[in-house]
Formats: structure tokens, sequence, C-alpha cells
């Protein structure tokens, strides 16, 4: 029997998509395709026949998901980690923002210090070296600090410019992580100028980075993982 709303193409193209360790162990040739079929059927409650089933995930484009892995590898230029990472999220208030403003003044960001934010009407979150978080905190009036993370870690991904904008390379990214265990709980984006020495900076290439924040324990994990994508 099978599902009148769900055709059996569509089952198996969820079951797959859904999770990224299918979609990569079947494209690696990990996964059986007749295993596959025989899971799926048992998840639906065998309401789809499994020849049925063997002959959709046969047909199910996973060539597609290996090419777009290999443009993802391909894309990355560098990867850094960086551990001793704070995420603070505090109750906004007008008076934080001048004090922030003052903080990072005083930062050393030629030295390497991290500070990245994100402000809402309501909250303000941080990014900050653990070494700079309770001096930050010592400022703050009672009531603003709402929750604190800490043992956090970075990923820094530099990927090339002109392969950017492809759609799917960042998704690769999360799904590399995802299917080795790592979960991230902040992410964000920047372009930042290259050291270019006496050049002039106006002519210079934006470097776009993707930063991925996650739990320290898993801080090695992740960047041999990415760096595995970026070698295969």
């Amino acid at each position: 029997m099978s599902d009148p709303e769900h055709s059996t193409r569509d089952v198996v193209r969820e079951m797959i998509e859904r999770d990224g360790s299918i979609k990569i162990g079947l494209a690696r040739g990990l996964i059986n395709e007749r295993a596959l079929a025989r899971y799926i059927q048992k998840e639906t409650h065998e309401r789809y026949t499994f020849e049925a089933l063997v002959s959709a995930v046969r047909r199910y484009p996973i060539h597609e998901g290996t090419r777009m892995r290999t443009t993802a590898g391909k894309a990355i230029r560098k990867i850094e980690l960086k551990n001793n990472i704070c995420v603070i999220l505090l109750r906004n208030r007008a008076e934080l923002q001048p004090m922030l403003a003052k903080f990072v003044g005083e930062l050393d960001h030629a030295g390497g210090d991290t500070f990245r934010i994100i402000t809402t009407a309501r909250a303000v979150k941080l990014e900050i070296d653990s070494k700079n978080a309770d001096e930050l905190l010592a400022r703050l009036q009672r009531g603003d600090l709402l929750q604190r993370w800490d043992n956090m870690a970075e990923i820094r991904v530099e990927t090339s410019e002109e392969e950017r904008d492809t759609p799917g390379i960042i998704a690769s990214l999360f799904t590399e992580l995802a299917i080795n265990g790592v979960s991230v709980p902040e992410h964000s984006s920047v372009d930042e100028l290259p050291k270019i020495g006496d050049r002039n900076q106006q002519q210079a290439k934006f470097i776009p980075y993707d930063i991925f924040i996650i739990e320290e324990r898993n801080a090695t994990k992740a960047y041999e993982a990415l760096q595995r994508l970026r070698e295969a």
C-alpha cells in the first residue's frame, strides 16, 4: 500500500534530505540502496512497497549532492580555530551601547581579540574572548546579563570570493559538521580586508569568512571534519 498524499519518490527524497549522514553516506557508497529502502519502509510503517522504494532510492540524484560537497571543499581557502570564546546575552538599554563602544576601543584588535555584536530591539548578543568577558560583565548593571555560555570555540572558514555566492556552499559546511556530530549554535559571516602592506586598500578585494561558534569540546572534531572536506 502507499500513502496517496505522498509519492514514493517524495518520501525517499524527504528521508534522505532531512538526514545529512544518509545523504553523504549514500553519495560515498557507504550505504546500501536496498538496506536504505528497508529502513525507509520500516520508518513509514510499510505504507510503500519495498521494490518501489528501492527504485526511488536508485533514481534519487545523489551525484548532485556529491558535486556540491566537492564544490564546497574546493571553495575553502583557510580554516582557523580559536578556543576560549564566551557568548553573552544582554538586555538592551539606551546606556548599553556607549559603554560597549568604549569597551571595544580598549581591546587589542591587532593582537587578535575577538568581539562581535548582534543587536535587536530587546537584546544584545556578544561573542568575546573568555579573558575579556569578566571585565566586561563587571561594568554592567544588575539585570543586564540574561545568559552566558562559556567553553565555546570559533571556526573561521575563509572561502573563495568567486564561489561564495554558489547556492548550497554554506549548507554543505553545516551538513559536514552535522554528520560529524557537531552542532552550531551561532553562525555569522563577515568580509575582511587582506593584509596588503602598502597597497591601496580601496583596490583590495574583501575576503569572505564564515564563523561557526561551537562547543569547545567539539572544536578539534569540527576542524578536522572541515579539513577533510577541503582535501576531498
